[in-house]
């Protein structure tokens, strides 16, 4: 019996190509395949729009501008969460170095906010982890059954 490595594999799926996709890209394309969607997202496109014309106002004012965006019912936020908030803030970076932005300011500003969303998550996380799985004499490690 013959076990081929992974990358033999890999390389036999994608015949062989030559350059490098990044991590987000790749990330970006699988959520899409996952989708079923491939053509553009309207909403998104008017979006990367608006934050273009955002360049220079800095990570928080982006930040305050997604947190304040509304869903299609117009009342619930768009981004509830922080991990929608990572999402969006991961495919606007995608969008931006895929045109070759990533020395732009408003990259810099977008990465700010990416990781403001993702510190936010890790948080409330750490916070949840806490509060069920409390430490010391209450730690469901040290309970007898």
């Amino acid at each position: 019996m013959k076990i081929e490595s992974g990358m033999s594999l890999r390389t036999a799926e994608c015949g062989e190509r030559a350059t490098v996709e990044s991590l987000e890209s790749r990330l970006l394309a699988a959520s899409q395949e996952h989708t079923g969607s491939k053509r553009p997202d309207p909403e998104f496109e008017r979006l990367y729009q608006h934050l273009l014309t955002m360049e220079g106002q800095g990570k928080n004012a982006i930040h305050e501008y997604l947190r304040s965006l509304r869903g299609a019912d117009g009342e619930s936020p768009a981004y509830p969460t922080a991990k929608a908030l990572m999402a969006v803030t991961l495919q606007v970076l995608v969008r931006l170095k895929d045109e070759k932005l990533e020395g732009s300011l408003l990259y810099k500003e977008v990465s700010g906010v990416n990781s403001l969303a993702f510190s936010m998550d890790l948080f409330v996380k750490d916070f949840m982890r806490d509060v069920f799985q409390p430490m010391g004499d209450e730690a469901w490690e040290t309970r007898e059954w």
